[in-house]
C-alpha cells in the first residue's frame, strides 16, 4: 500500500512539475514572441499592387480641375464602367451593391466606388458567370446603357446576407454594436492624431476578430494558465492589441526629432504621464479599466500615423493603402521598410469561413461600406 501511495505521489509531483515548466514556457514564449504566427503575404498581394496602380490613375483625374475633354471622357468611362460592374454585383451580392450605391451616391467619388468594388470582386474570383459579366463592362456598349439613378432604383434598399464572410457572423454584431459605443472617443483619437476615424477602426476591428476566431491554438492554450502568473494582460493590451513594448516605442518616436516615425514638435507631448509611475499609467491608460477606450485608440492612431510618416518621408504616400497600413499595424515597426511594391499580409485569419492576412481583412472592412456612416470616407 506505501509503495503504491509513493508512486501516486511521485506522479502527482512529475505532473505538478510539468504544468508549472508548461506555464513558465507559455509565459517567456509568449513575452518573446516565440509563440507568434510567422507573418504571410497574401497570395493576393501583386492584385493588390496593380489595383492601386489603376485607382490611383482614376484619382488623379479624378482630382484634375480641368475642361480637357479627353479627361472629361476617361472620367465617364469610368463612371461607366463603375456602373455595369455594380449592377453585375447586385446580381450576386444585392447588399453589398447596395451599399456601394449608397457611398458612391454621397461621396460621387469614382476611385472610392472603383476600390469598393474590389473588395467585392475579390470575393467573386472563383465566380466564372460574375467574372464573365465584369469582362463585358470594359465595353463601352455594355456599360452605357446603365446610370446611376437605375442603381439607385433597383438596389437602394437591398438587404439579406453579405458577400464578407465575417459580416454574417454573431461575432461581428458584437464587435459592432461595442464599437458605435465607443464612436466619440475614435473620433476623438482621430482628431487628436490627424488620422482618418475608419482608417483606425479598420485595424481595431480586424483585431478583434482575430481575437474572436484566431487559429493560434497555442496562444490560447496559455493565454488563461498565464492569468495565473499574473502576465496575461501584459501581451497584447487594450482593444486595439498594443503590446506594452509598441506603446514604448510609439512614446518615444514622438519625442524624437531624429526618428524617421517623428511627427513634429506640436505633437511631442501627446501622451506625456501625469504621474511619476510611467510603467503603471501606461497599463492603466491602454488596460481600460473603466471601460474608457480613448488611449488605447489614441496610442493605435499614432502607431498608424508614425508609420505613415516614415513611408510619407521615404516617398511613398500609403494613407489610402488601407492593405499596406493594416499590414503595417499587424507586422509593426521593425518590418515597416518603405519601398515602391509593399506587400499585403500579416497574421493569417479564418473568419466565418473565409481566409485572410491581416492587410486584406483590413482592406475588406474599410471598402465594405460597413459603418460607413458613423465612419465616413475622407475623400483626398
Amino acid at each position: 500500500m506505501r509503495t503504491q501511495i509513493k508512486k501516486f505521489s511521485k506522479w502527482i509531483v512529475i505532473v505538478m512539475v510539468a504544468y508549472i515548466a508548461i506555464l513558465i514556457g507559455g509565459f517567456f514564449g509568449v513575452k518573446y514572441g516565440l509563440t507568434n504566427t510567422a507573418g504571410v503575404v497574401d497570395n493576393k498581394s501583386g492584385y493588390f499592387q496593380k489595383a492601386s496602380d489603376e485607382i490611383s490613375g482614376m484619382e488623379k483625374i479624378e482630382q484634375a480641375d480641368t475642361d480637357d475633354q479627353g479627361a472629361k471622357s476617361e472620367i465617364a468611362a469610368i463612371k461607366n464602367t463603375n456602373y455595369c460592374e455594380i449592377k453585375a454585383i447586385g446580381l450576386f451580392a444585392p447588399a453589398n451593391a447596395s451599399r456601394i450605391v449608397a457611398v458612391y451616391t454621397k461621396t460621387g467619388s469614382d476611385a472610392l466606388a472603383a476600390k469598393m468594388i474590389l473588395a467585392v470582386n475579390l470575393r467573386l474570383q472563383e465566380n466564372t458567370d460574375f467574372q464573365a459579366m465584369t469582362l463585358q463592362c470594359q465595353s463601352s456598349a455594355a456599360a452605357d446603357q446603365i446610370s446611376l439613378a437605375d442603381l439607385q432604383q433597383k438596389f437602394g434598399n437591398n438587404a439579406g446576407n453579405d458577400i464578407f464572410p465575417w459580416m454574417n457572423t454573431p461575432e461581428w454584431q458584437t464587435i459592432k454594436d461595442a464599437t458605435l459605443k465607443d464612436k466619440d472617443a475614435i473620433n476623438k483619437a482621430g482628431a487628436v492624431a490627424g488620422v482618418e476615424p475608419r482608417l483606425i477602426v479598420a485595424s481595431m476591428i480586424v483585431e478583434q476578430l482575430r481575437l474572436f476566431n484566431s487559429e493560434r491554438e497555442v496562444f490560447k492554450k496559455f493565454f488563461e494558465p498565464l492569468k495565473i502568473l499574473g502576465n496575461a494582460d501584459k501581451i497584447s493590451l487594450g482593444v486595439m492589441g498594443i503590446k506594452e513594448a509598441t506603446a514604448i516605442q510609439i512614446e518615444n518616436h514622438l519625442k524624437d526629432p531624429s526618428s524617421p516615425y517623428y511627427l513634429g514638435s506640436q505633437n511631442e507631448h501627446l501622451l506625456d504621464f501625469t504621474t511619476n509611475e510611467p510603467d503603471q499609467e501606461r497599463f492603466a491608460r491602454l488596460t481600460d479599466e473603466k471601460n474608457n477606450h480613448y488611449y488605447s485608440y489614441l496610442y493605435g492612431a499614432l502607431y498608424l500615423k508614425e508609420m505613415m510618416e516614415q513611408w510619407r518621408r521615404a516617398g511613398f504616400d500609403i494613407q489610402y493603402r488601407t492593405e499596406i497600413v493594416g499590414t503595417l499595424f499587424n507586422v509593426g515597426f521593425p518590418q515597416s521598410k518603405p519601398n515602391a511594391s509593399p506587400k499585403v499580409g500579416g497574421s493569417a485569419i479564418d473568419v466565418g469561413n473565409g481566409k485572410y492576412s491581416f492587410g486584406s481583412l483590413a482592406y475588406e472592412f474599410y471598402y465594405s461600406g460597413e459603418l460607413a456612416d458613423d465612419f465616413p470616407y475622407i475623400i483626398k
